[in-house]
């Protein structure tokens, strides 16, 4: 089966100060030969600590960010090589759920405006948008009223609710959600979750859950993947990534007696965990392993399974 999105060999970079006025910049790779596919009705979970480059793989496949190389293939047709009306067609297909979502709405809109903003783009009509909004608001748990309010008047959760009504709003077949749960309380992440499983079962959305949170993601993904430093590390189905995760990287994230010290990653050589890991070869420090796979759909990229 054919993936309904893919990323393949993609690389990013950001230019950073080097610290000091006139000092100039230095190169971040945030992405480095990222590839990864989702099915369609599948949910992956991408994991991973900070700066480990999850959140600008999305942001990277909705456009927010340029990628240097690679491809981001959605049904067939990378989106970079399109022109902007195709593009802006396969985008309405995708919908986005960012980090922190009350920064990403105005204060100053009511949550019905917030909510059917991205159908102005689109040229729907304002009787379309309105029976659109309250189909939507429906879906995510949140009375018709609501939208007369301002998002400021609302809890974290229902704030993030009215986030996953905007992406939603275009009927999107992909969803990208950015740290869903990251803000929210235990019993409020909980609820967040659970809705995201219903949508998924009764719209046959596909999902991409990025979370520092390993076992939130297990709840509603199929399959992992781990990334470090803007690598994928280990993909897998998720119950056998957890249950024997293979990567040193990836051992650290699923045991929490592991001390902080032992997850420390290096960007100056090809395996971030080259300084500390058990296995460690001298290739490790110069040469990147290729994917192994050592059971269905589970790879692994490290040397010592080579």
């Amino acid at each position: 089966m054919s993936p309904l999105l893919s990323v393949e060999d993609l690389y990013v970079a950001f230019r950073t100060p080097k610290g000091g006025l006139g000092l100039g910049y230095r190169v971040v790779w945030a992405l480095r030969g990222v590839s990864l596919g989702v099915e369609e009705g599948e949910s992956l979970g991408v994991v991973g600590g900070s700066g480990s480059g999850k959140s600008t793989l999305l942001k990277a496949v909705i456009g927010l960010v340029k990628p240097l190389k690679g491809s981001i293939i959605y049904q067939g047709l990378d989106i970079l090589k399109l022109g902007w009306s195709q593009r802006k067609r396969i985008l309405r297909e995708i919908g986005y759920v960012p980090q922190e979502p009350s920064q990403s709405m105005d204060p100053k809109m009511s949550v019905g405006d917030i909510v059917v903003e991205p159908l102005l783009a689109l040229g729907v009509p304002r009787r379309s948008q309105e029976h659109l909004l309250g189909s939507v608001l429906e879906l995510v748990d949140l009375p018709r009223e609501i939208g007369g309010r301002s998002i400021r008047e609302l809890s974290g959760g229902m704030q993030q609710r009215v986030a996953i009504a905007r992406a939603l709003i275009t009927k999107p077949k992909l969803l990208l959600l950015d740290e869903p749960t990251s803000s929210l309380d235990v019993s409020t992440s909980a609820q967040i979750l659970n809705l995201l499983k219903d949508l998924r079962e009764t719209l046959g959305l596909s999902y991409i859950v990025v979370s520092h949170d390993i076992d939130s993601v297990s709840y509603v993904a199929d399959r992992v993947a781990v990334m470090a430093l803007g690598m994928v590390v280990e993909v897998g189905p998720t119950d056998r990534v957890l249950a024997e995760p293979l990567h040193p990287y990836t051992r650290v994230l699923v045991d929490p007696e592991k001390v902080e010290e032992e997850a420390t990653l290096d960007p100056e050589v090809a395996c971030p965990v080259y300084r500390w890991c058990p296995w460690r070869e001298d290739r490790c420090a110069t040469e990147r392993p290729r994917p192994v796979e050592v059971g269905r759909r589970h790879l692994v990229m490290c040397w010592n399974y080579l």
